[in-house]
């Protein structure tokens, strides 16, 4: 393929995965053109196979233009994001002491493995990384007779980097709490209770910072709408905020409890029969979302593409990116876990 030819087609990658139009082009004339010249090239085994890495370049640019875009959208207010070549070290700065008595704690991956914390004494820092990704199978039969879109497959496997984030943002925090003493007033485990998880975040902003709740869909859906119940009412006269009521007739879940945000963690499964989640259901976060972001998130490079043949002539595509995940903080975030949501294994951190 020539250098103009590839140009324009990478163009075409990132005007669909962003869902964009190109010069006076509609999104869906975009997509529909850069389906037809990227079919060219993969139209057959043999074809993919001799333009596999024009193919993976495609790909790759794409990923990296709306990975990032999407980290920053669903992380952003509570997760303080660089982004560095292969092989820097990204350079975090610890903010001033403050309301935090010097009482900061790094919860990251250590050599061993494994999610280890200590008490952080410098005014800089840098967190290790890992590969995470994911993999998906091209079925040239499917594809070639219209049955399946090549613009499907790469949502796939960028889907696949943005729920590794997710999970590996979720087992930092989770490993935060296990190591560190977190005060009674940080922390609930029992059956929901919005005056219960309001306590938390009223400790959290005590420390002078705005709050965000990161939640998975499950514990979001428990919640429902927050009932205000007038002094002189019983609680069978409860009044819901009308736009609690909008939002879950719109989105399904509320999006604001009691003035604070809520970010819903995306969920889904590890395995075909649905019992081990992505995100443990139960729990929720309360971060703040002020100056400094408890959060630390790294992603160095860019996307890493290859592939082998499957036997029934299929080619499985996997992909991996470089990204580290820490958690600097002290007592100025909480965790409310339900234990009435049913829960069975979720993922713990391990490499997918």
């Amino acid at each position: 393929m020539d250098a103009n030819a590839m140009k324009n087609l990478k163009t075409l990658a990132k005007c669909v995965v962003n869902r964009k139009g190109y010069d006076t082009y509609s999104a869906d004339t975009a997509e529909k053109a850069f389906s037809e010249e990227f079919a060219k090239l993969t139209g057959s085994v043999n074809n993919f196979l001799r333009n596999k890495y024009d193919v993976f370049d495609i790909i790759i640019t794409a990923a990296d233009d709306i990975v990032p875009k999407k980290v920053m959208e669903q992380f952003g207010s509570f997760a303080e994001v660089l982004q560095v070549a292969n092989g820097d070290k990204p350079l975090f700065k610890r903010g001033g002491l403050g309301r935090q008595r010097a009482k900061k704690f790094l919860t990251q991956v250590g050599l061993s493995g494994v999610y280890e914390s200590f008490r952080l004494d410098t005014e800089t820092f840098t967190i290790g990384v890992k590969s995470i990704g994911g993999a998906v199978s091209i079925d040239f039969v499917r594809l070639i007779d219209g049955a399946e879109s090549l613009t499907e497959f790469m949502d796939v496997l960028i889907e696949a980097q943005v729920d590794a984030i997710y999970s590996e943002i979720q087992a930092a925090l989770m490993a935060a709490v296990n190591a560190s003493e977190m005060p009674a007033k940080n922390k609930v485990s029992g059956t929901y209770s919005a005056s219960a998880l309001q306590g938390i975040i009223n400790t959290v902003k005590a420390y002078g910072e705005g709050a965000v709740i990161v939640a998975s869909p499950e514990f979001v859906d428990a919640m429902g709408p927050d009932a205000i119940v007038p002094a002189i009412a019983s609680a069978a006269q409860a009044i819901y905020p009308i736009d609690d009521i909008e939002s879950i007739h719109n989105t399904g879940r509320i999006r604001l409890f009691r003035g604070t945000p809520i970010v819903e963690l995306r969920q889904s499964f590890l395995d075909n029969k649905n019992t081990k989640y992505l995100v443990n259901p139960q729990y929720a976060y309360i971060l703040p979302s002020g100056r400094e972001k408890i959060v630390k998130l790294v992603m160095e490079g860019s996307t890493q593409l290859w592939s082998y043949e499957n036997t029934d002539q299929s080619v499985e595509v996997n992909t991996y990116r470089m990204i580290g995940t820490a958690i600097l903080a002290y007592n100025n975030w909480g965790i409310y876990q339900n234990t009435d949501i049913a829960t069975t294994e979720w993922y713990d951190g391990s490499i997918l």
